[in-house]
């Protein structure tokens, strides 16, 4: 069987499942409908990254002491699936230095929705399915150092900061002093993954996206809180010595199992190295009693 597709156009190969067919690029994400697939008692996490063929999902910017997504890996294609998948949140969790990247403006964008003519179809979605304009923010943070700009501030989308039970009091009174409220999500000064997604589920928040990197994705996954990994991999290899790659911290024990959910084949156009499109169900997360 010869199947072809056109990488000019908004076209995809679905490898996994069966049969192999040919399938559109935009709506891939949008039309697995995740807001209905969580409850206030056990939300539905799920995350997204970018790797490169040897596992970097971010290197050193060569001005800032920061890593951030290469600019070998980031495409419109990949990043229009992101988008879609932040469409569908109630909350996007991120974390203290995506904020700093923010102020500093070297992050890849502001927290997602886009503003961009291209994702007006998803905000447009989100008010036909009685969502507000943009999800609510958390932001992960054990130092609580976290310049948060005028621009989220004043983008009229709720903001939430997580830490831990430990934080400096001073600096907590700084943060609701600006109108955000505190989650304090964990013994001493850091998060704990099952009572922050706790936390969460119990202020009506049941799709949770997390776009944070590999500390708080360990966070996550060692407390069994990911149900969904989307892992764009985009077939070329960067190198580098100082980078980040899908997790960090200790060893899990027993490491995290996933099962195989889908996966798509993309052909980019030009030049550019092509890229697979892979989902994974965490089989732990299946067998998680509900967080009452």
């Amino acid at each position: 069987m010869n199947t072809i597709i056109n990488s000019s156009k908004n076209e995809l190969l679905r490898l996994f499942p069966a049969p192999l067919e040919v399938v559109a690029l935009k709506g891939l994400y949008l039309n697995q409908r995740l807001q209905k697939l969580g409850t206030s008692s056990q939300p539905f996490v799920y995350t997204n990254f970018i790797a490169s063929l040897d596992g970097r999902i971010s290197l050193e910017h060569p001005k800032r002491k920061t890593h951030v997504v290469p600019s070998a890996t980031a495409n419109p294609r990949d990043w229009r699936l992101f988008q879609e998948l932040a469409a569908q949140a109630d909350v996007l969790i991120t974390s203290g230095r995506y904020i700093r990247q923010l102020s500093q403006n070297v992050a890849q964008d502001i927290l997602p929705i886009s503003g961009k003519p291209d994702y007006a179809d998803l905000i447009e979605w989100r008010q036909t399915q009685g969502l507000a304009p943009q999800p609510a923010i958390v932001i992960v943070s054990a130092s609580l150092n976290i310049p948060i700009p005028e621009t989220l501030l004043n983008s009229d989308r709720t903001i939430y900061v997580a830490t831990g039970s430990e934080a400096n009091p001073s600096e907590v009174q700084a943060i609701e002093a600006k109108g955000i409220q505190v989650i304090f999500a964990g013994s001493g000064l850091r998060v704990q993954g099952h009572q922050l997604i706790k936390a969460l589920g119990q202020k009506g928040l049941t799709t949770i996206y997390m776009i944070a990197g590999p500390e708080v994705l360990n966070t996550l996954v060692a407390d069994k809180m990911l149900n969904r990994l989307y892992l764009t991999q985009t077939l070329r290899i960067l190198g580098g010595e100082s980078f980040d790659t899908l997790l960090k911290g200790e060893c899990l024990d027993p490491p995290a199992d996933f099962n195989l959910h889908s996966l798509y084949y993309d052909t980019v156009a030009g030049k550019k190295a092509n890229q697979i499109f892979a989902i994974y169900e965490s089989i732990a997360s299946k067998n998680i009693a509900p967080t009452s």
